[in-house]
């Protein structure tokens, strides 16, 4: 890593920063080496004349850099993202288990301003089978988020609220979101929230906005992409062939529109389209089943793709509300700095920063608990103001991690 520079809230992405710690100058690889074989480079302030705990974390350190590197390439790789060290950094908690074996080429200490600081250059041996295993269910479980699935449905006049076990359209939907490989959660969740507070079966879907308690519904499903759909059926006139004889079948269309909304960050809502069902049988109950079923089907096709051509977007460019209490301005302003250079947050913008109680809005390349994991992670080797203060986390859902800071 280089020398630790003070940088502004919004210099730029933290990966793309020569700078930062997951920067192309702190990881690199050696043409002559296998390509699991990484040098890195890891630093630590030194406190308190404690030069081998200080070592310890520069050696946490130069790990972490050398796993950031190689997941980096990988997730681009395999996902076609541009930020593909942000995006793992779910798995830098994991350095240890990835390491096989390492060697500390040098050793050299200095000073950033009064602060004794400890630099290693490490090399570092990765079991490569493992990190790409655990690159697949990190790609598995970013790319392909929990679905929650409403649909309100009208077969020839009649209605069927969400949540209904009537409700044909919504459980073929359900049905074949699944079978294409996507995770939806168990209508029976749902169903259960539903029970309740009744009235929000007879909500409008189509209108769905930010604050709806359709929304919160969702999110207390565990669902993190939302889909709500209406649809209705309309009975077809008999098909009259040539010569003008009426055929045996009849015909129906299903009609109706669907969003998805993203439930974590700013609750985006990332697609959306309207479709058309068609079906016909020799009765007419049959060909309106048909047609749901066809429409179902036709949803599941176009939403899939919405969600895999949009989701990695959405998590490189997450919002994270931070709120947070506890830091002189002069340690906030040390502590945005921080988060710019040594987490993967991308750029912070400063709602109000007060002693009785701040809050940021951050660009995040994950989920609030993502990065609440990260913070964790972190705070013990590269947080400057960590020598007299302690970090709390005291809640982080929905988009909003709470933390808090204590004097030692």
């Amino acid at each position: 890593m280089l020398h630790r520079l003070r940088i502004a809230p919004f210099t730029g992405i933290l990966v793309l920063s020569i700078l930062a710690c997951a920067g192309s100058n702190s990881a690199q690889k050696n043409p002559s080496l296998p390509d699991n074989v990484v040098t890195a480079m890891g630093e630590a302030p030194i406190y308190q004349g404690d030069l081998a705990l200080a070592r310890n974390k520069a050696l946490k350190d130069a790990k972490l850099n050398a796993i950031r590197k190689l997941v980096g390439e990988q997730i681009t790789e395999k996902s076609g993202v541009s930020d593909g060290q942000s995006l793992g950094s779910k798995l830098y908690g994991k350095t240890d288990s990835f390491v096989k074996k390492y060697d500390i080429i040098s050793e050299e200490q200095w000073k950033l301003d009064t602060q004794d600081m400890i630099r290693l250059n490490v090399r570092c041996e990765v079991e490569a089978t493992k990190l790409s295993t655990a690159v697949d269910a990190l790609l598995d479980d970013v790319g392909n988020p929990r679905i929650a699935v409403l649909v309100q449905t009208v077969v020839n006049g009649k209605s069927f609220p969400i949540g209904s076990a009537t409700n044909i359209a919504e459980a073929e939907l359900i049905e074949k979101l699944r079978a294409k490989g996507n995770k939806v959660v168990d209508s029976s969740q749902l169903t259960a929230l539903l029970k309740k507070n009744p009235s929000l079966a007879k909500l409008d879907l189509t209108s769905v906005e930010e604050g709806s308690p359709l929304l919160t519904l969702a999110q207390d499903s565990g669902a993190e992409v939302l889909i709500v759909a209406k649809v209705t059926t309309t009975d077809q006139k008999p098909v009259v062939l040539p010569g003008g004889k009426k055929t045996d079948f009849l015909s129906s269309a299903a009609t109706g529109p669907y969003r998805i909304i993203q439930l974590w960050g700013d609750g985006k809502i990332f697609g959306s389209g309207s479709l058309e069902g068609r079906g016909a049988d020799i009765t007419q109950e049959v060909s309106r089943e048909q047609a749901v079923k066809d429409w179902a089907n036709l949803v599941s096709v176009k939403v899939g793709k919405q969600i895999k051509d949009e989701w990695f977007k959405l998590t490189e460019q997450n919002t994270v509300i931070l709120k947070f209490k506890g830091l002189a301005l002069e340690d906030a302003i040390n502590f945005k700095n921080d988060l710019m250079e040594y987490t993967s947050v991308k750029q912070v913008n400063d709602r109000k920063t007060e002693m009785s109680g701040s809050e940021w809005e951050l660009t995040y390349p994950g989920k609030e608990s993502m990065f609440a994991e990260e913070l964790m992670y972190k705070k013990d080797s590269s947080f400057r103001f960590l020598s007299n203060k302690t970090l709390n986390i005291n809640s982080s859902k929905r988009g909003v991690v709470e933390i808090e800071f204590k004097n030692k």
